[in-house]
């Protein structure tokens, strides 16, 4: 295979081949593609999610794929909510839905393994993109981080309020990453320093959804060690802190997760569905005589009334657990081309350096799917019914704050008693390390206690 056809049919390999055997991999491999330096970066950040993607299904896999023994007929007990803290109820409420089933759905998002898995790596998901590729700067220090907020301050009418040449939303993204590539001595080639506040603010992110699944975890009656449950989610936030520095780094380019939501319909274009095999089994239009129909599917469609058949033809895929946002780059101006670097942007007219807005999905927001019927509301209401929902109405949507011993938070908000999950960081602020085995033993303590 030539290399113009490795470059067409394996890139990956191409650029493996240039990286072993080239002095200057970075210059080789810009030069062997004839791209501009922004779309390597761009496979550079692709792949880094996609890789925590299968960190965080193998993490699922490896402590939550588990047969539940607790509670009776399909429910769980109360306690086991109200182990539950008020942000962690928080999170899995906007990540989840239990669907038409009342209290009942949430029960079995639970008791399902593929469900339990998704809500798992769905509060992985959320965690990571709030706090860690959503944070100004991820390990930065008490003082770097109140100078990124001044930053903020001092240059927020250069945030889009006038889109000219000489006022963007990206003039002040290029300080921010002009003042971190600064302190963290960042050169040409990328490479860079980490904050001596990084590894402690990894270990405060792990020791945050540590909690927010300890009670998930405890379903099982093979709990795992913390030596055993801590090192995977160290890797997870490590990768996707480094990943999210190397994104604030890019001075020209603004990386933007767009959200996805539960309950909306699912749109291959946009999503990539954890359970798409079942949801192709489960399709609804597709007749009991299609040959690749398990065993198991075609006992559950045995179970089904000729009534309800028909009314599932009219149902759609929808969003039931919303597990990780996709990825968007946004770059101004026209095309660049392939002389161009980060360093220094070239464009094939001049007059295109700051004419429009440039954009590319760079991953897919990642979801579980159910069939089904989307939520109707009338007069801010719920105006869904046993005809439109079949069989898998049981009362109706409710929310997770609806089930029995889980915790009103947003009563509490009302009320003025939000119960503030802040404990991380505020030990970073006062610039308290956390080493890992000091959180190992933290995480013991707390569950001794």
């Amino acid at each position: 295979m030539s290399p113009s056809d490795k470059r067409t049919i394996a890139p990956n390999k191409r650029t493996l081949e240039l990286a072993l055997s080239a002095k200057t991999p970075k210059r080789a491999i810009l030069h062997d593609f004839q791209e501009p330096e922004y779309a390597c970066r761009d496979v550079e950040i692709r792949d880094g999610i996609w890789s925590i993607m299968d960190l965080m299904e193998g993490f699922s896999e490896e402590f939550f794929a588990f047969e539940v023994h607790v509670g009776s007929i399909g429910r769980l007990p109360e306690s086991f909510f109200k182990q539950f803290s008020v942000d962690s109820a928080k999170v899995i409420g906007c990540v989840a839905s239990g669907g038409p089933a009342g209290v009942q759905g949430w029960h079995d998002l639970f008791f399902d393994e593929q469900k339990r898995r998704a809500v798992a790596m769905a509060v992985v998901g959320n965690v990571l993109v709030e706090q860690v590729f959503g944070h100004l700067f991820f390990g930065g220090t008490e003082e770097q981080i109140k100078h990124m907020t001044e930053l903020q301050d001092d240059f927020k009418d250069e945030d889009g309020n006038e889109c000219t040449d000489a006022k963007t939303g990206f003039d002040r993204n290029a300080h921010y990453a002009a003042y971190m590539r600064s302190v963290l001595n960042a050169d040409k080639t990328g490479a860079c320093n980490l904050s001596a506040n990084f590894a402690n603010h990894v270990n405060l992110i792990v020791g945050a959804i540590y909690t927010h699944l300890k009670p998930i975890l405890g379903l099982s009656s093979h709990r795992a060690t913390l030596e055993a449950i801590i090192p995977p989610l160290h890797t997870i936030v490590t990768q996707a802190g480094l990943l999210s520095l190397s994104m604030r780094l890019d001075p020209h380019t603004v990386y933007h997760f767009t959200p996805i939501f539960k309950e909306d319909t699912f749109t291959s274009t946009r999503m990539e569905c954890f359970n798409k095999v079942q949801m192709e089994q489960q399709h609804p239009r597709t007749p009991a005589s299609e040959p690749r129909l398990t065993r198991t599917e075609k006992a559950r469609r045995a179970t089904l009334s000729e009534a309800e058949k028909k009314r599932a033809t009219n149902d759609d895929p929808l969003t039931q657990i919303t597990i990780m946002d996709g990825v968007t780059a946004y770059r101004l101006g026209g095309w660049e081309i392939p002389a161009s670097t980060t360093t220094s942007r070239r464009y094939e007219k001049p007059e295109w350096a700051s004419r429009g807005v440039r954009m590319r999905a760079l991953t897919q927001g990642w979801v579980y799917c159910r069939w089904g019927r989307a939520r109707s509301l009338q007069d801010g209401k719920g105006n869904d019914g046993p005809a439109a929902h079949g069989v898998a109405w049981d009362g109706g949507f409710k929310e997770f704050r609806d089930v029995e011993g889980v915790v009103d938070w947003l009563r509490l908000e009302r009320e003025g008693k939000k119960e503030a999950f802040e404990e991380a960081e505020k030990a970073m602020k006062k610039g308290k390390a956390v080493t890992e085995a000091d959180l190992q033993t933290q995480l013991r303590e707390e569950i001794d206690g």
